[in-house]
């Protein structure tokens, strides 16, 4: 090799011109195909990126659409134990209807029967978990809400299901629908909350949107 390099040298000034030529287009091609070969791969992350931009905010929007089902969802369940609890017919009630929502004097009895108290105690951490991600950050009327409307729709997330098993049997045996039995737990969990965060209950009516109507 080194011997053909030295007689194209050496060779007349037109050869040695064309080899020139060769060489610097060689050495053009080269760099040509670096250049292009770099600017296909920065446009190849710059579509990576784009890509994954765009896979982010379908995800972000399929995750708001899923949540908004949600919470369709559960509106719906709560209305449906509303209406199970109307058609019952029960001339006593749980839960006095005033703000702030308390038990009545035989919501207080019901409690006793389910052993409400020490349910919740033994569940709290869980509840508390769960309240602590969905309304950590809410006031008084909002943290009433949640745990009343949960109550009543996904009661599992509150108490165990030896809990659920002892409410289902005393609906069968005084012939009403689970959800008659939720406030019980939502207010009493309601009320152990509000006291753990120093929210004094009265507060409920100072966010009820109700009483900003009115």
């Amino acid at each position: 090799m080194f011997n053909l390099v030295r007689e194209i040298l050496i060779s007349p000034f037109g050869s040695f011109a064309s080899v020139f030529a060769l060489f610097a287009m060689a050495f053009w091609l080269v760099y040509w195909i670096t250049k292009h070969t770099t600017k296909i791969n920065e446009s190849h992350r710059f579509l990576e990126k784009e890509n994954e931009k765009a896979s982010n905010k379908i995800e972000e929007y399929c995750g708001k659409q899923d949540k908004n089902m949600d919470e369709i969802r559960k509106d719906i369940s709560f209305l449906k134990a509303m209406i199970e609890i109307f058609k019952s017919g029960s001339s006593q009630q749980i839960a006095q209807s005033h703000s702030p929502v308390s038990l009545t004097e035989y919501g207080e009895n019901i409690s006793k029967d389910l052993d409400a108290d020490n349910v919740i105690s033994r569940n709290w951490d869980k509840i508390y978990k769960d309240l602590e991600a969905n309304i950590g950050n809410k006031n008084a009327y909002d943290i009433q809400q949640y745990c009343i409307e949960t109550a009543t729709v996904e009661i599992e997330k509150f108490i165990d299901n030896d809990a659920i098993l002892a409410i289902k049997s005393k609906a069968y045996r005084d012939g009403r629908p689970l959800a008659f039995y939720a406030p019980i737990f939502g207010i009493k969990i309601r009320d152990k909350y509000l006291e753990i965060k120093g929210i004094n209950i009265s507060e409920i009516d100072t966010h009820d949107p109700q009483k900003g109507i009115m």
